[in-house]
């Protein structure tokens, strides 16, 4: 094959994509949804924190589902809603009082096993 060829065939691979069959080039989709949280309740500031509480999407596998205010590991209470959605409520067992920020994670897999991580900051001002 002519060099001239040559470099045309390798441009073209390279521009329709199909020299990066192997490993993909980034940028699509694997086919597996993550879990989503959302709506927190409290967010921004609050004299005091004594529970956290959101919403998990309805894909959330809710025996992975785990939350941690503080470092501290919190069970929390789920309650299935009539969209499918969780709410989900965790209770600390002492309120926090201590003037700072306060980091709160959520983590948990999904039914198709792809696994979703949300920090939330809320700020204690006595």
């Amino acid at each position: 094959m002519h060099s001239l060829a040559k470099g045309t065939v390798l441009m073209a691979c390279i521009l329709s994509g199909s020299a990066w069959a192997y490993g993909g080039g980034g940028g699509g989709s694997s086919g597996c949804a993550e879990p989503k949280f959302f709506d927190p309740k409290p967010s921004g500031s609050v004299p005091a924190l004594a529970e956290f509480a959101f919403i998990a999407s309805d894909n959330t596998d809710s025996g992975t589902l785990t939350v941690q205010i503080d470092g501290q590991a919190i069970q929390p209470a789920l309650d299935r809603r009539r969209n499918g959605d969780w709410q989900v409520k965790a209770v600390l067992s002492q309120p926090i009082t201590e003037p700072g920020r306060v980091r709160i994670s959520v983590k948990a897999k999904s039914r198709d096993g792809c696994w979703g991580f949300q920090p939330y900051y809320v700020e204690i001002k006595p």
